[in-house]
């Protein structure tokens, strides 16, 4: 039983071998995205395919190796283990593919192209349109799109080349992308809790607020940013309590509003107050114990050499810069 268990994995090894030399990219492309995206029907929706289509490709591609590469389980795929051995080199040559188009584009007098950037609400508000401005005047031939994504969806679009760079946070987990993804360090980003004028808790001229003295607030919190309220509850159990959130709203808008009220209060990142610094029916404090997230940079491993994801990443750095003076 052992001798035949040893035959088949050098059958498989061989044939994987065998594999990178005869397989198109688009169908390597597609078994990547499934790995990221964990169902055909997720795949097609992010090609613009139909299902079938995407079924029929992945279908080839194991005919091809001459192994099964993946069972369907639920709604989602169990991976052979002839699919992770494939997956783990199909890295390295999406890599090496990300390599080779940085260096064609570097032979450009100007960065000129498409730049697809994704980034969460607060990001979205802040950093991006100041990269952006900066990147038009820097750039004038570079076509830039942005698509507002929460840090998950950001990275997974990344990771399957449907944007080009997005900013994510430390709220969400990166590790699933550690093969696919590469990550620069951008900004740290201290939580505030926003509280109306006439809030007790904005008296006496006081800058800070314990998280402890929220106890017994009620809160309006955005709980659709699973990450970013996890983060939050997490912290309060840190001080012994439990938020009451009585609001759940699905943007900071509508949050302001009920601590506009005076009833309700809430706790935002710090980039995500920068415009209520301005309005003076609120006040902003600095949350004790420190509380903050980090945010990153995600692109594609080999890409950062090409121009256009350089130039964003110098933006980036340079449009964070404008707001370090106000956290």
């Amino acid at each position: 039983m052992k001798e035949k268990a040893t035959l088949d994995n050098t059958v498989c090894k061989k044939n994987l071998r065998s594999a990178f030399i005869m397989l198109n990219l688009s169908r390597l492309q597609l078994l990547h995205e499934l790995s990221v995206l964990g169902t055909i029907s997720a795949v097609a929706r992010s090609l613009n395919l139909t299902r079938p289509a995407v079924s029929q490709q992945l279908s080839l591609l194991e005919k091809e190796v001459g192994l099964v590469l993946f069972e369907r389980s639920g709604r989602g795929v169990r991976w052979t283990s002839a699919g992770e051995r494939l997956l783990a080199g199909i890295g390295g040559i999406l890599q090496a593919v990300n390599e080779v188009e940085a260096d064609l584009a570097r032979t450009a007098q100007t960065v000129t192209g498409d730049l697809r950037i994704a980034a969460f609400g607060s990001a979205a508000a802040t950093i991006i349109p100041q990269a952006i401005t900066q990147l038009a005047k820097q750039h004038p031939s570079l076509e830039i799109f942005f698509n507002e994504m929460e840090p998950g969806d950001g990275l997974k679009a990344t990771a399957t080349k449907q944007v080009d760079i997005a900013i994510v946070d430390d709220l969400t987990g990166t590790e699933n992308f550690a093969l696919q993804l590469d990550f620069q360090p951008l900004y740290i980003d201290p939580f505030k809790a926003v509280v109306s004028v006439d809030h007790r808790l904005a008296g006496t001229g006081r800058r800070t607020v314990e998280l402890w003295e929220l106890a017994q607030e009620k809160w309006a919190l955005n709980q659709s940013a699973i990450g970013y309220q996890t983060f939050i509850v997490n912290a309060c159990h840190a001080e012994g309590y439990t938020p009451q959130i009585m609001s759940s709203c699905r943007n900071i808008a509508a949050t302001l509003e009920f601590v506009r009220t005076g009833s309700f209060v809430t706790v935002l990142p710090g980039l995500a107050t920068h415009n209520i610094l301005l309005d003076p029916d609120f006040r902003c404090l600095d949350l004790r114990p420190v509380t903050q997230r980090r945010l990153f940079s995600a692109f594609a491993k080999g890409s950062k050499a090409r121009p256009a994801i350089s130039a964003a990443l110098e933006a980036f750095e340079h449009a964070c810069s404008l707001f370090i003076d106000n956290r």
